[in-house]
Parts: C-alpha cells; structure tokens; sequence
C-alpha cells in the first residue's frame, strides 16, 4: 500500500538463539522509571560512493566513539534513537553484525525486503534498549520514482516528576519519530511537499504526545523553505537556510551543486515537548581508507519530556 501505514516489527539480537528476533509492541506494561529525554542522531551515510560497506563500518564507528563516546562494544550509549539514511542493500548487514548495536539496540527494519520494491537503498532505524519501543511502521510515498519512505518508531518516554515527589516519574508518554528521505533533486521539488505532509499527519495523531522526523529533506530549492510550516511542524534549526553553519551537504568532496541545509530536524509545537537546537557532526570525517564516510554531514539533538509548569517557568 502506498501512502498508507504498513505494520513493521523492531527487533532486538538474542546472543542465546545467535540471531535478530522480532521484539514484543510493549504498548502496556512499560517498567518505570524511564528516561524523560532521549538523544536524536540522523545520518545519510551515502549509498553512492565507493567501499560502502568501509564506509559503513566506520560510520558506525563513529557513532559509537565520537557522537557517544563508547569507546569499546560493550559500553552503554544514552538513551537515543539513531536515524540512518542511504544505507546500501549490499552494504546493510554490516549494521545487523556491529557488536555495539547487537547488544544496545533494536532495529527497524531487519530486512531490505520492508523497503519500497527494487530499492537499493533505504532507511533504517536504531532505538536503544533503554527506550521502550511500542510500535513501528513505513509509509512508502506513492509519488517517488526514486522509491523513497518514511520509517516511523513510537517510543515510550516519561513525565519528569517534582524534584521531592515520592514517585520517580508522573506518567509516561509516547512520542513517534520519523526517519525520511524526501524526493531529490530539483525535478523532486513537486513531490516533496506531499510526502513531508503525510509524515506530518502521522506525527500529529491525537494520542500521541509529540513527534518528530529527522532525515535529508533535500530542501536545495526556493519551495522548499516554507514546506515544513505549511504542513504544521517547527524547525528545530533557529537560524535559516542562509546560514553556513547549519548546512550538512556538498562539502564532503565540494560538488558541482552550491552547499546547503539539506538534512533538518523537524517536529510537532505540542506542549510538554522540547527539541534542542541540532549541532553537526561528523565534519571531515574519513574513513581508514581515506574516503569521505559520507557526503552528508550528520545531525545530532536532544529531545526532552517536560512538565507543563516547568514550562510555565522558563
């Protein structure tokens, strides 16, 4: 079905059974306390380019060292959840075989198969452990030739209690992050607002507390400066397109095309949810073999779980 929600499962590696199984929706039954924030991390890694599969591995290296400084497999990262875009079907069980995310995360999806048909290369998103995860599911755009979709996991967070209460926290949420990669290139101008809108109406279901999507949003054009408004959602980057430090794209080698703000962090204006302004990484990052690890500059921000009356403060 395109444009409509297909069902996905998130799985976990079991090291007794030696293999990755489909992890139980725990829509109930989540054990408190859990965290009231979570660190967001997106990343197109760049199927394009040569030695994908070095390429990869080093940039799982670097999440795991430099954006979390866990310097050996068997250190715990934060609470977070990691957004991978451009992953290549040939390159994609090097994610499925890291030791680090065998131990600490789930993974959505498990397969190229959950991708759009014939793509060779798609999305993929990590959510830590110590993030309940009560739901996952795809959106495959109807208008993209380029065979592009939005991965959507909902994650179980919790309201911060007082500073002297007796309880560890007042109650648990769930906030529904997106990983996209919209249409490129200039001829993907038209469809690119349609499919930020589907995200958007996802994002925006009543029962949710907040959402959130990340990824290339392939913003290289005059339309595409508005879009994100024009379908509800905030930018969590605060100082517009013109800006250079906040472009992620054509510096990793320079391009023919000028440098710009291609990948954003976008999310619901709900009370009770915060998004901290997104800092680059990955700046000159190379892999042992010389090459680029990709293209794309990646992105890195916070995402807390407020109480109202904090808010009311601030």
């Amino acid at each position: 079905m395109l444009d409509m929600p297909r069902p996905l499962r998130a799985a976990r590696f079991s090291a007794r059974e030696g293999r990755w199984i489909p992890t139980t929706n725990c829509s109930r039954g989540v054990r408190e306390p859990l965290p009231s924030w979570m660190r967001l991390v997106s990343w197109n890694v760049d199927f394009q380019t040569k030695n994908a599969k070095k390429r990869l591995v080093a940039a799982l290296q670097y999440l795991q060292q430099g954006v979390f400084r866990c310097q050996t497999p068997s250190e715990r990262p934060d609470p977070c959840c990691i957004l991978l875009q451009e992953v290549s079907v040939g390159a994609f069980t090097i994610i499925l075989t890291n030791q680090w995310v065998q131990r600490y995360f789930v993974v959505v999806p498990t397969s190229t198969d959950q991708w759009p048909a014939n793509a060779t290369y798609g999305t993929v998103t990590l959510v830590s452990r110590t993030v309940p995860v009560s739901n996952a599911f795809t959106i495959e755009f109807g208008n993209s030739p380029m065979k592009r979709n939005a991965i959507f996991v909902d994650v179980k967070l919790g309201i911060p209690a007082l500073p002297h209460a007796p309880r560890l926290s007042d109650g648990v949420v769930t906030v529904r992050i997106a990983n996209t990669h919209l249409e490129s290139l200039p001829q993907g101008a038209a469809a690119r607002p349609m499919q930020l809108r589907l995200i958007s109406d996802a994002l925006q279901e009543r029962h949710l507390h907040a959402g959130v999507v990340a990824g290339d949003m392939n913003a290289i054009g005059p339309s595409d400066t508005t879009i994100a408004e024009e379908v509800g959602l905030m930018d969590a980057w605060q100082h517009g397109d013109d800006d250079e430090e906040g472009f992620t794209w054509v510096y990793q080698p320079r391009e023919r095309y000028p440098p710009g703000r291609l990948d954003k962090v976008l999310f619901t204006t709900r009370e009770g949810f915060e998004v901290e302004e997104p800092e680059r990484f990955a700046v000159g990052a190379r892999a042992e073999s010389g090459d680029w690890i990709s293209d794309h500059y990646g992105l890195m921000t916070t995402l807390h779980i407020v109480r109202e009356d904090e808010e009311l403060d601030m």
